[in-house]
């Protein structure tokens, strides 16, 4: 039995120790937001779920947003403070460990609990993914579009037949982007998508943390490229 005891106590110790690990592992991993964005964060409502950027004047809409996956949920802030200046209510979302795959209905949950209308989901890269997923399960009408930066519905969401607006934005600059895979894709999104491409961005210039590995070099600043995604945004909801 002592030994039992004792076997127990040490698979405890090393199991603790892996997570404690892979944690750390994670977080160093993890693409932090710029002290731009740090500051434009500033402006927003800090909940443990959310960081909510109120629109000025009337709302023209609900922007309801998942990170890129171990992408500081804060590195879209500039993003979202300059939609917010057009007159859109921008919900960042936060999940655990960076991963939007871990908190798949989180958007879903928000737009309950706010009674959110006219909501357009939206997502970065693999936040992308996830908010197509949101739009295929949403049995709401609140739902009124998508958008997705660098994303593309995976092979399980076929959306074509669904009553959404979307608009797709690249950047031509992209290399982490799989542009087989989002060719592809483009069969499962309805056949009046909107398709728009950021001449000279790249993949990491959708936020604002830095070059992400393996992806090309930008010859445009990271605030020309989030300057025409919030202006692709707005003509696409207008």
């Amino acid at each position: 039995m002592k030994k039992l005891k004792k076997f127990l106590l040490h698979f405890l110790v090393c199991l603790a120790a892996l997570l404690a690990l892979g944690l750390g592992f994670i977080r160093h991993k993890t693409y932090q937001a710029h002290k731009s964005s740090m500051a434009a964060a500033e402006s927003a409502k800090i909940t443990k779920d959310y960081l909510f950027f109120e629109s000025k004047g009337s709302t023209k809409a609900n922007i309801v947003f998942y990170q890129g996956a171990l992408v500081e949920e804060k590195a879209y802030a500039g993003l979202a403070k300059d939609l917010s200046n057009s007159g859109y209510d921008v919900y960042i979302l936060k999940t655990p460990l960076n991963l939007p795959v871990l908190s798949s209905q989180k958007a879903l949950s928000i737009i309950k609990a706010k009674k959110l209308k006219n909501v357009y989901l939206a997502g970065h890269s693999l936040g992308g993914v996830v908010a197509c997923m949101n739009a295929n399960s949403a049995k709401s009408d609140n739902i009124s579009g998508l958008i997705l930066l660098a994303s593309y519905p995976s092979e399980k969401v076929n959306l074509s037949k669904r009553h959404l607006k979307v608009l797709s934005i690249t950047a031509s600059n992209d290399k982490v982007l799989k542009w087989d895979q989002y060719k592809s894709a483009k069969k499962r999104l309805p056949s009046d998508t909107s398709y728009t491409s950021i001449s000279g961005g790249n993949h990491s210039e959708f936020g604002d943390y830095g070059h992400q590995s393996k992806d090309g070099d930008a010859t445009i600043s990271q605030k020309n490229q989030e300057k025409q995604i919030a202006a692709a945004v707005s003509n696409f909801i207008n």
